[in-house]
C-alpha cells in the first residue's frame, strides 16, 4: 500500500511539473538587445535584424536600456531634434550607438534652428559609447556631455554652430579617443565661442582626450576655460584654429581656476594667436613631449602657479612670430623660443 502511495504521489507530481509546462506562456522572445537602423529602412520593421531595420534613431532610442547597442548602416540621417541621451548604461552593459561593420553612417542636424540648445547628442545619462559617426550641422553642440563614464570614439564632427564636443556641468571620466573637430563656426559672433573641443564650466575629475584632431575651428582647438578640474591629453593636435573673431588658440585654458592639466605628445601648429596658452589658469600644467610650430606665440605662460611649479619636459618651439614666455616652471630638456 506504501508503494501505491508512492507511485500515486509520483504520477501527481509528473502530472505537476507537465502541467506548469504546458499552462505556463512561453517566455516571449526578449527585447532584442541590438537594434539596427538604416536610412532605407522603416519605423514599422522589429528592428531587430538588419534586414529589417528601423529608419529613424529615434525608434531605436525608444528601446534602450543598459546593454543595448544601435548599429547605423549607411546612409544620412537627418534630424531637427536633439537626441536626449538620458537613460544609463553600467559598466559592463553601456548603451551603444555605433556603426555597422564597415558603414559610414552620417548624422546631420542643418534643419536644427541655430540656438544654445540646439545639440546633436546631449548625454546627460552615464555609460554611453557613441563610435564610428560623422556628426555634422547641428545648432549648438555636436556632442554635449554632462554625464559621467562616457565614451565617444572614432568620430567625426564638423561644421556645427558652437563647440563641436563639450563637456561641461559636472562631466566627469568621460574618454574622448580617436575624434577629429574641424570647422565649427558660431556665426551669432564671427566665431568667437566655436572650439573643437571643451571641457569647461564645472567639469568633474577624470577627463581624457587621446588622439584627437582640433582643427581649422573658428576659435580654439581645446578650451577648458574655468574647468575646475585637471584635463589629461595624450596625443592630441591642435592646428590652424582662429578664423573671424576668434582667437585662436591651440589652448591650454583656466579663467583662474587652479586645474593641473596634463598634456603629453602634443601638437599646435599655425594657430592664430598661440599654441599653448596658460589663460589666466593659476594651477601648474605638465607639458611632456609636446611641439608648437608657426603659432604666432608658440608657448604662452606668464604667470607662475598659485602653488607648485608648471613642468615643461621634451617640448619644442618653432617657428613662432613671437616669443615664448615661461615663468615659474621647471624646464627639462626644451627648446623654447624664450632669446
Amino acid at each position: 500500500m506504501r508503494n501505491g502511495k508512492r507511485i500515486i504521489s509520483i504520477i501527481t507530481t509528473c502530472f505537476m511539473v507537465t502541467s506548469l509546462c504546458v499552462m505556463s506562456p512561453t517566455p516571449a522572445h526578449g527585447a532584442s538587445k541590438e537594434y539596427y537602423v538604416s536610412a532605407s529602412g522603416s519605423d514599422s520593421n522589429n528592428g531587430q535584424s538588419k534586414d529589417k531595420p528601423y529608419k529613424t534613431i529615434d525608434k531605436a532610442l525608444g528601446n534602450v536600456s543598459a546593454g543595448t547597442t544601435i548599429y547605423l548602416m549607411n546612409g544620412t540621417y537627418k534630424s531637427s531634434n536633439t537626441y536626449k541621451l538620458s537613460k544609463s548604461g553600467t559598466s559592463g552593459s553601456p548603451i551603444r550607438i555605433m556603426n555597422y561593420s564597415g558603414h559610414k553612417p552620417v548624422v546631420d542636424f542643418s534643419s536644427q534652428p541655430y540656438a544654445d540648445s540646439s545639440r546633436g547628442f546631449q548625454i546627460t545619462g552615464n555609460y554611453w559609447v557613441i563610435s564610428g559617426l560623422t556628426i555634422q550641422n547641428a545648432g549648438d553642440n555636436g556632442i554635449h556631455i554632462s554625464g559621467g563614464n562616457n565614451k565617444i570614439t572614432d568620430c567625426f564632427i564638423t561644421k556645427c554652430g558652437d563647440t563641436g564636443l563639450q563637456m561641461s556641468n559636472g562631466a566627469y571620466n568621460n574618454e574622448i579617443t580617436r575624434v577629429t573637430s574641424t570647422y565649427n563656426y558660431d556665426s551669432k559672433t564671427n566665431g568667437e565661442n566655436a572650439d573643437g573641443f571643451a571641457a569647461k564650466l564645472s567639469i568633474g575629475s577624470g577627463n581624457v582626450f587621446r588622439n584627437c584632431n582640433a582643427l581649422n575651428n573658428s576659435d580654439d582647438g581645446f578650451d577648458f576655460y574655468s574647468a575646475g578640474n585637471a584635463v589629461k591629453l595624450y596625443n592630441c593636435e591642435a592646428s590652424y584654429n582662429g578664423k573671424g573673431n576668434g582667437n585662436g588658440q591651440g589652448k591650454v585654458g583656466g579663467n583662474y581656476t587652479s586645474d593641473n592639466h596634463y598634456l603629453e605628445g602634443c601638437v599646435a601648429i599655425g594657430n592664430k594667436k598661440r599654441g599653448y596658452d596658460q589663460n589666466n589658469n593659476t594651477g601648474y600644467i605638465t607639458l611632456k613631449n609636446c611641439t608648437a610650430k608657426n603659432n604666432n606665440v608658440n608657448f604662452y605662460f606668464p604667470k607662475a602657479p598659485s602653488s607648485g611649479t608648471h613642468k615643461f619636459s621634451d617640448c619644442i618651439s618653432s617657428g613662432g612670430a613671437g616669443k615664448d614666455v615661461i615663468v615659474g616652471a621647471t624646464v627639462v630638456n626644451c627648446s623654447f623660443n624664450t632669446k
